[in-house]
């Protein structure tokens, strides 16, 4: 019973205490963005990004043909995961 009265007010001590994380940091600099967005999705150029979405569409495709695969082959479901990363480094 002590020990859970010391407990307690240990619990009142700390929550008491004033905590640096819950100060208010330093006021953002005037070169920072004011959207929040990373810089680089807001200035970079729409070559580059689209050549990544197609990049990122044709992987996308060429998983779910992996999977679909495997499905048709009835591989089991822990075995599954492999089997993908195997036919996805193959093609």
């Amino acid at each position: 019973m002590k020990s859970f009265a010391v407990l307690i007010a240990l619990g009142f001590i700390a929550a008491a205490a004033p905590v640096a994380s819950r100060a208010q940091g330093q006021a953002p600099s005037s070169t920072a963005p004011v959207t929040g967005m990373k810089p680089d999705r807001t200035i970079a150029d729409p070559a580059p990004r689209k050549a990544i979405r197609a990049r990122l569409n044709a992987l996308r495709e060429k998983r779910a043909a992996c999977r679909k695969q495997a499905r048709q082959q009835k591989i089991p479901l822990l075995k599954r995961r492999g089997y993908v990363r195997a036919c996805m480094s193959r093609s």
